[in-house]
């Protein structure tokens, strides 16, 4: 779900927006279109690559793992990006190891973000051009402006991650307090940044096949590649520490089975259906660890309450990125949904589908493309109909009284695991670093439609 949909209403002041279209074109476009796809090769030994993002860094192991990557083959890397974390009793301090340093800017630099077409942050340009990396790395959509115009006028190269497709996703409603498709001004916005950036980055990079294959085809037209980089956890990584079972993390009785959601919670979660799930099958717990629970776990509550099965539901704190898996072992299934509201959502191959796995738990996922790909091709999961609690509860039960069927899936983990290889994964990262630090473009690794992920 993009950012704008969780923060404010977005502002729509077209009027305001057009009078300021003349500096916006000088102020970003000119140097965005500049953004060199070719320079000089790199001259430092470790050259520093300046990461722009926009997100909760405390629980973005995406920008996590990206970093410790880049680091750990030599790079030095700087993160800047908005910190609407601290609060001045409470400030925040990140830290990803060495190599990797963060310059936090003013809340401020993120202001753009709720006003159309929420793609042009000043204050965050301005911050961008006070360094001087070799290259820059801007996540996500709502930082890829930046980027590309910093870069034109650092004349250094910049590569997109799209976490999200922006333009494929939805918009909170806050007159129906609901998700409703872009507005056709946003999207278009959206869609044409997304067209500067396929045109002028050095690379585009995304989380999965069905993604880059559209971005291709929309934008590039099978004349330039979109590098896919799934988000997989690393085996090798350790945990800040050392978690017992979940069943006995949270005292949960031997004769029931132990569902876990581990992620984000709220409205674009779509996890009423599981909760309502509860009802249809008495022999399971549904844990549900993940931030926000403060601001959406009452209503969570008083759903398991009006079904009479609130002693069946427990809501527990999220635990730091890099325990995921740790904390996960020994549940019974790791659950996966999302709403079918746009193709953002219906392509989603998401972290907590790998974390499941490496924790040695079998899927209980939504049926969507990505996903159902995996599960089918290795066989570590079921699936079910995310708006139909019975459908969830079927699947559940189908776990919990086939042994001879949640035997073999767990079975079939170990070698699913192998085959996620993140070593493998966050290298093709590296590759595309050194790649451009060695010969000043990536135009090797670009060229007619082809799957060299």
């Amino acid at each position: 779900m993009s950012f704008i949909s969780t923060l404010h209403k977005p502002l729509l002041d077209f009027r305001s927006f057009s009078a300021k279209a003349a500096r916006n074109t000088k102020t970003f476009l000119l140097p965005a279109l500049r953004a060199p796809r070719a320079v000089s090769p790199a001259s430092a030994s470790s050259p520093q690559i300046l990461v722009l993002v926009f997100s909760d860094l405390r629980i973005d192991p995406r920008v996590r793992r990206e970093a410790r990557a880049l680091a750990d083959a030599g790079f030095r890397v700087k993160i800047l990006y908005p910190d609407a974390m601290s609060t001045p009793a409470s400030p925040v301090t990140l830290d990803f190891g060495p190599g990797v340093e963060f310059r936090p800017l003013p809340v401020s630099a993120m202001s753009y973000i709720v006003r159309y077409p929420h793609v042009l942050g000043d204050e965050f340009v301005e911050a961008a051009c006070q360094e001087r990396p070799f290259a820059i790395h801007a996540h996500d959509l709502s930082t890829a402006l930046v980027g590309l115009t910093a870069a034109g006028r650092l004349k250094v190269p910049c590569i997109c991650d799209f976490h999200e497709w922006y333009s494929e996703n939805v918009t909170w409603d806050y007159a129906t307090n609901s998700h409703i498709a872009h507005p056709r001004p946003i999207r278009a916005a959206y869609r044409w940044t997304e067209r500067l950036a396929m045109a002028r980055s050095a690379a585009i990079i995304t989380v999965c096949e069905s993604i880059a294959r559209e971005l291709e085809r929309s934008y590039a037209f099978g004349f330039r590649k979109v590098h896919v980089i799934r988000n997989i956890p690393s085996a090798r990584r350790a945990p800040t520490k050392t978690y017992p079972p979940i069943r006995e993390q949270l005292a949960i009785p031997s004769d029931q089975m132990v569902v876990l959601w581990q992620g984000g919670t709220g409205p674009s979660r779509m996890l009423e259906p599981v909760i309502e799930s509860l009802a249809h099958y008495e022999r399971f717990t549904l844990v549900i660890r993940g931030p926000s629970l403060d601001m959406f776990g009452d209503e969570y509550k008083a759903l398991a309450t009006r079904l009479n099965v609130a002693d069946r539901l427990i809501l527990c704190p999220p635990v730091p990125s890099e325990d995921v898996v740790e904390a996960a072992r020994g549940a019974d299934c790791g659950v996966w949904t999302l709403p079918n509201l746009c193709k953002n959502f219906s392509y989603a191959l998401p972290n907590k589908v790998f974390e499941y796995l490496f924790a040695g738990v079998p899927l209980l996922a939504a049926d969507y493309p990505e996903v159902r790909r995996l599960v089918n091709r290795h066989q570590v999961g079921l699936l079910f109909d995310p708006y139909d609690p019975k459908s969830i509860a079927s699947q559940i039960r189908s776990l919990n009284e086939n042994p001879v069927l949640a035997d073999a899936i767990r079975a079939r983990i170990p070698a699913a695991v192998t085959a996620f290889d993140a070593d493998y994964e966050w290298g093709k990262l590296v590759t595309l670093y050194q790649t451009l630090a060695r010969d000043g473009s990536l135009n090797a690794l670009d060229g007619p439609l082809g799957r060299g992920d």
